[in-house]
């Protein structure tokens, strides 16, 4: 295992990852887990030593027939992509834009692409999951079939749990070809009057100037609703990286309504409920008050603007406590679970 002078642990195999967290509990310490740190990084610096699983890289099988590939969790996003591509195929958990975001990464923070829309969420991708709980015990969750699966769906709990749950080690995701035509296209036409033209579109992503539109079809069809809505071939949208808030959908329009007050750049996925945003930590922090009102929430990527990265903290649920204890009894993997 690679330790530095500043506490940060790069174990290459489940057996040391299992010896470092068992020996963190054994002292009563805590661990801050990440991947390649493409997210992490840019977050205010926690005090705990970090577990990194940036080395626990590779594919461990790859079954093109049945759709579905292993992969250690350390494993990076776009060595995954090429490798896949070779088959023609690809799994949908793209990065947000930083170089270097592992498969384990992007499964502990549940952060999606703009093709959310289209492809789901991140957790719809997942079929097992091997971890190290926080009590050091390996464990595995969900199944490479739907008849392997039993019990509860640890695979959606670990999911966005940002490692304060458990150490991903290894997942298997599902796969799907890759379209045989993709392209964004864009218009000055309002949002709604674009999106009533549109049938099953991979993004639709709103700004103040312009509506840019994602298809992952047939080329013919692609076409033929670009035109029916007004869209040209264009560029993929510059989307604003220092925030994202998230609300239900039914309430986007009350919180796009607030940010249109405030001094910010916004781009919005309107089926959603998610809204990236760029501007000074003053605007930040109202856009953040507006989303919790609304019951959302805001996620600050940009440790410059000087907010906690998540917000205000909220005492666990029962449910959620009782989780807590039975994976990570000793609190190893949580020195932020509830606020940071």
């Amino acid at each position: 295992m690679g330790v530095n002078a500043t506490s940060y642990l790069e174990p290459t195999g489940t057996d040391e990852v299992v010896d470092a967290v068992t020996r963190t509990r054994g002292r009563a310490g805590t661990l801050e887990i990440r991947g390649a740190g493409s997210v992490l990084d840019r977050l205010p610096a926690g005090e705990a030593p970090v577990l990194s699983t940036a080395r626990l890289t590779g594919i461990v099988d790859h079954a093109p027939a049945d759709l579905t590939v292993t992969v250690r969790a350390g494993t990076r996003l776009d060595e995954l992509r090429e490798r896949l591509a070779e088959h023609g195929q690809e799994c949908p958990i793209e990065p947000i834009g930083e170089h270097g975001a592992t498969v384990g990464g992007r499964l502990a923070t549940a952060l999606a692409g703009p093709r959310q829309l289209g492809a789901g969420r991140v957790r719809d991708w997942l079929l097992r999951v091997r971890f190290v709980t926080g009590a050091g015990t390996p464990a595995t969750a969900g199944g490479v079939t739907v008849k392997d699966v039993t019990g509860f769906d640890l695979c959606r709990l670990l999911t966005g749990s940002w490692g304060t749950l458990g150490v991903i080690t290894e997942a298997t995701l599902k796969l799907r070809p890759i379209p045989a035509h993709r392209a964004w296209y864009a218009s000055d036409t309002p949002r709604h009057d674009v999106a009533s033209q549109l049938y099953r579109p991979a993004a639709v992503v709103s700004t103040t100037e312009r509506t840019h539109v994602l298809f992952e079809d047939h080329p013919d069809d692609a076409g033929a609703q670009a035109a029916a809505a007004d869209l040209s071939p264009a560029e993929p949208p510059a989307l604003p990286a220092s925030a994202r808030a998230v609300v239900d959908p039914a309430r986007l329009a009350a919180l796009r309504a607030d940010l249109a007050e405030l001094d910010l750049t916004v781009a919005i996925h309107d089926q959603l409920g998610l809204c990236h945003l760029d501007g000074q930590a003053d605007a930040l922090a109202a856009a953040r008050a507006a989303a919790e009102r609304h019951g959302g929430a805001l996620l600050v990527l940009d440790p410059s603007a000087g907010l906690p990265a998540f917000g205000r903290g909220h005492a666990p649920t029962a449910l959620a406590g009782r989780v807590s204890a039975a994976l990570d009894p000793d609190d190893v993997l949580a020195p932020w679970r509830w606020q940071r």
